[in-house]
């Protein structure tokens, strides 16, 4: 099932978890190019991008001083978890918001192009 998503993509590198696949089939040709987008390109944007590089280093100075208590592995699972659970949080936000911005763009594109076609109706009569 996986592969068939991976097929329709053309892109042979692009790892998509099957649960995203299955989205993705659910929700159409925005879905793959949001997943391809995001998957594909992010990295490469992100290594130049410099308020990305801080935020990371403060992440991992967060994660020294996390280590640095020296917790047990009960404490560390229930911290793990609930970081995890604000991460999920912020990744499906974000990805809700690149979709809602892909449709809009889509949707300026649409009205502009019939913007120029009743400007060139009028133009050409």
């Amino acid at each position: 099932m996986e592969q068939e998503a991976l097929s329709e993509i053309r892109r042979p590198v692009l790892l998509i978890p099957v649960n995203e696949v299955n989205r993705m089939k659910k929700n159409g040709l925005l879905e793959i190019i949001a997943a391809h987008r995001t998957i594909a390109d992010l990295d490469e944007i992100l290594k130049k991008d410099k308020y990305y590089q801080e935020v990371m280093a403060e992440e991992q100075r967060a994660s020294d001083i996390m280590e640095s208590f020296n917790l047990t592995s009960e404490q560390r699972k229930a911290v793990d978890r609930v970081i995890t659970a604000y991460n999920q949080c912020g990744a499906a936000y974000g990805a809700a918001a690149y979709r809602f911005g892909m449709e809009d763009g889509i949707r300026a594109r649409m009205e502009m192009e019939e913007v120029m076609r009743l400007y060139h109706e009028c133009l050409c009569g």
